[in-house]
């Protein structure tokens, strides 16, 4: 350095810190770049509504919302095309098949010796 540098002043160090850091996120971008997002299997209460997510195709996840009080099951699936959160289906509750009536396992004797 000659006696007429200035060196490195405070602009240029921030360019040189600002540039580091935007190659140390980028690098971190790429890494998590291609990590699909899923929210299968979640669900969650509050008073008369259960809500829930559910897998309907390979590509194709769907929440449900159960409505106790109205006794209604509503399926909504996202519209890729329109960007939009559309109805797919709904079922009233009462039409949907009961679970079989459990049988009690036969009693098997008891062995005392």
């Amino acid at each position: 350095m000659s006696v007429n540098d200035p060196g490195i002043d405070a602009r240029t160090f921030l360019t040189g810190v600002l540039g580091i850091t935007a190659c140390i996120l980028f690098v971190g971008l790429m890494f998590m770049a291609g990590t699909p997002a899923a929210a299968i299997g979640m669900s969650d209460r509050g008073g008369d509504y259960i809500m829930l997510t559910q897998q309907l195709s390979s590509t194709t996840e769907g929440v449900i919302v159960i409505d106790a009080a109205a006794k209604q099951m509503i399926v909504y699936g996202f519209d890729y095309n329109n960007k939009t959160l559309e109805i797919i289906r709904r079922v009233p509750l009462d039409q949907l098949p009961r679970p079989r009536e459990r049988v009690a396992p036969p009693a098997t004797p008891s062995r005392r010796r």
